[in-house]
C-alpha cells in the first residue's frame, strides 16, 4: 500500500502538468486572436531621392 506522501506527490505532478498544458493552450489562443489590420493605417509615401540634385561627395 502506498503512503500519503506518494499520493500527494503524484497529485502535484499531474496537477502541474495540467497547469502547464492549460497555460500553453491559453497562450496559443491569445496569440491567434490578436487583431490584424488588413490595410495600412499610415499612408505610405515613396521616398525616392533625386540623385541629380544631391551634391557630389568629396
Amino acid at each position: 500500500m502506498m503512503d500519503w506522501s506518494a499520493v500527494m506527490y503524484a497529485g502535484l505532478v499531474i496537477g502541474g502538468a495540467m497547469v502547464v498544458l492549460l497555460m500553453g493552450l491559453w497562450t496559443l489562443s491569445t496569440e491567434s486572436s490578436t487583431v490584424s489590420i488588413s490595410g495600412s493605417a499610415v499612408p505610405t509615401q515613396s521616398h525616392q531621392a533625386d540623385l541629380g540634385s544631391l551634391p557630389e561627395a568629396a
